[in-house]
């Protein structure tokens, strides 16, 4: 969200500096809910009760992260379908099912089940277990280029939707400042001709 920030404080100096954290895999919302963060780039959906959303602000094609050494890391592309071809690796901790099932469907478009496999806490644990070979897992195109790694690649999916993300922040306090820095993030997309993708967090 570095783009948003530096709009936000263009337009709003008193404000002071924009700090950047990342929020766990294992439990996205936790940072936001704990008050440590005022503002959360999150992965959509995100339907919580205490919760508001802003509109969508990224969004990036999906890909499949799999071992250099898989089958899949030699061809152009994957489908949907050939989720069932392997373990899918899943997320561990309070991680919503209605958003895990959103990034690991249950079943492919042909019917056939994906098996769950090993669940990871963090991000750097879950790319040990694909450059391990122990299963694949979806992602958003970006993070080929933050987590680039020898012993992994990056399949494109032909039909599978993107992942979207958006500001996220807690009901109870929204303050002018969550307004205000929503507002530039929304500002900065238009600008750049509508959502499109890189990720981060903000406080």
């Amino acid at each position: 969200m570095l783009f948003a920030a530096s709009a936000y404080r263009a337009n709003h100096p008193e404000a002071g500096d924009v700090v950047l954290h990342e929020a766990p895999l294992s439990a996205p919302f936790r940072l936001l809910r704990e008050g440590e963060l005022d503002l959360l780039l999150a992965q959509f959906p995100v339907v919580e009760p205490d919760l508001s959303t802003g509109p969508v602000l990224i969004s990036d094609r999906r890909v499949l992260t799999v071992s250099a050494r898989h089958p899949f890391a030699r061809r152009p592309s994957v489908s949907l379908d050939d989720l069932a071809r392997d373990k899918v690796l899943s997320l561990s901790g309070p991680v919503p099912d209605y958003w895990l099932d959103a990034l690991l469907p249950r079943t492919t478009p042909g019917g056939l089940p994906v098996e769950r496999g090993e669940e990871a806490a963090t991000r750097q644990e879950l790319l040990a277990l694909i450059g391990a070979g122990r299963g694949v897992h979806p992602a958003a195109a970006h993070e080929a280029r933050y987590y680039a790694r020898p012993n992994i690649a990056y399949v494109p999916f032909t039909d599978a939707p993107p992942l979207e993300y958006g500001l996220v922040w807690r009901t109870a306090v929204e303050t002018g400042r969550v307004r205000a820095f929503a507002h530039a993030a929304v500002e900065v997309v238009e600008k750049q001709g509508g959502p499109r993708g890189v990720c981060g967090e903000c406080r």
